[in-house]
């Protein structure tokens, strides 16, 4: 009999490059579930807890954690060790007070430690806005998940949204405009706050492109589906990870 579904595992040297695991000491690690990040743009929980975040030394002691529920995702309690943490998620481990935004770094995500009182806030990317019955507006994030915004409210793909987890309660937005802040999130410069010099629209074949400043004076043309606009300036949250000099 055929059996049903794909491989809980993958071999470690097919892996995304900035998992920063060991690539000879096994031969296979733990495969993202299908979920709200795609698999090349994040993390299965098993391994950021244990060898990102090394906040359990085995498999035996983070299932043991997981199933006893002491780690949450954007405030809800996750359990699956395949479960795909990506851009901006937050991970909060309640029991030792601590809590983990991954954030674009180096061509990767890397977790950067915030305080507590940025755990319930997150930064989410419009993908798509949609009128669905009763006009009500309905607007797809970067992590899957879908809010719907007052009548009031103006947001547009391609702009950043800041949301109250779990409740998905409506913050503020930023979009991108000229002198505005961005931040890289894709490319080996990932995680670089942008200043946004010129726009240019796009074509049916071609999204549009943004002229980008960064911080030690070089200019460079990106796609602006690369970007999370900020706003004129930064907003007070964690959304980079301190670079060496």
């Amino acid at each position: 009999m055929a059996r049903v579904g794909g491989s809980l595992k993958t071999k470690r040297a097919k892996v995304p490059r900035f998992w920063k695991i060991s690539k000879k000491h096994k031969r296979f690690v733990v495969r993202t579930q299908p979920g709200p990040h795609p698999k090349n743009y994040s993390y299965p929980l098993l391994v950021l807890m244990r060898d990102i975040l090394a906040m359990t030394k085995n498999n035996r002691e983070t299932m043991g954690v997981l199933n006893q529920g002491k780690i949450k995702v954007d405030g809800r309690v996750v359990r699956s060790p395949r479960f795909p943490v990506g851009l901006m998620d937050v991970v909060e481990i309640p029991a030792i007070d601590k809590s983990f935004r991954l954030v674009p770094y180096e061509g990767g995500l890397a977790p950067v430690e915030i305080p507590s009182a940025e755990k319930d806030l997150k930064l989410c990317i419009v993908k798509n806005k949609k009128t669905i019955r009763g006009a009500k507006a309905a607007c797809g994030m970067h992590d899957g998940r879908v809010i719907f915004p007052e009548a009031e409210v103006d947001i547009r793909p391609g702009d950043a949204c800041l949301l109250k987890l779990p409740s998905q309660e409506f913050q503020a937005s930023f979009r991108q405009s000229k002198g505005g802040l961005a931040l890289l999130i894709r490319g080996e410069r990932s995680g670089e706050v942008v200043t946004l010099e010129d726009l240019k629209p796009g074509t049916f074949s071609r999204g549009s492109i943004s002229t980008v400043r960064f911080a030690d004076g070089t200019a460079s043309e990106l796609p602006s589906s690369v970007l999370m606009p900020l706003g004129k300036q930064l907003p007070n949250l964690t959304v980079a990870k301190a670079r060496s000099s």
